[in-house]
C-alpha cells in the first residue's frame, strides 16, 4: 500500500457527474459488462433520487479538482433486519489513486450518511472476484466479516 492521500468526500455535485460516469464505463469494463447507464439516468439517481446517496472522493493534494472515486449508497428497508438500512451497491476509486485509503474514506463516508438517514446498519456489495472486495470488508473494521453471499 502506498501513503495514503489526503481525501475530502462529499455528496456528488451535478459537476461531479461527468467524472462519475466515466468511472461508471470504467467499473463495468472491469466486470466484463456493457456500461448502459446514461448521463440523464446518472443524474436523476445521484441528484434527485430520495432513496440513492451518490458520495465522491477528491485528492486533496492533487492538482485535478474531479473525483477520483465514488461510492452509490442505497437506502431501504431491510426485510431480514426489519430496519432501514444503507447497501453500497458500487464502490470504485480509479487506478492511479488505488491502495492509498480513498476506498476506506468513501466507506466511512457511506457509513456516516446511513446513520444520518437513520439506517441501523450498512451492507456492502461487492464480487467476490474482484480485486478490492476484500480490502473494502477489511476497511469496515476488524469486527466486520461476510455473513452471506449470492450471486
Amino acid at each position: 500500500m502506498t501513503t495514503p492521500s489526503p481525501v475530502t468526500t462529499r455528496p456528488a455535485t451535478a459537476g461531479d457527474l461527468p467524472e462519475v460516469h466515466r468511472m461508471l464505463i470504467a467499473l463495468a469494463a472491469r466486470h466484463g459488462l456493457p456500461a448502459t447507464i446514461t448521463p440523464r439516468v446518472l443524474a436523476r439517481i445521484a441528484l434527485e433520487g430520495r432513496a440513492a446517496r451518490l458520495l465522491v472522493a477528491l485528492r486533496a493534494d492533487s492538482p485535478q479538482r474531479h473525483p477520483v472515486g465514488f461510492a452509490l449508497l442505497i437506502l431501504g428497508r431491510n426485510m431480514v433486519a426489519g430496519a432501514d438500512w444503507g447497501v453500497v451497491e458500487q464502490l470504485y476509486v480509479q487506478e492511479p489513486d488505488r491502495g492509498r485509503g480513498i476506498g476506506r474514506a468513501l466507506l466511512a463516508a457511506a457509513r456516516a450518511a446511513a446513520a444520518d438517514a437513520g439506517c441501523e446498519g450498512l451492507t456492502v456489495s461487492t464480487r467476490p472476484e474482484t480485486d478490492g472486495s476484500a480490502l473494502a470488508w477489511r476497511a469496515l473494521g476488524p469486527d466486520r466479516e461476510p455473513r452471506f453471499a449470492a450471486e
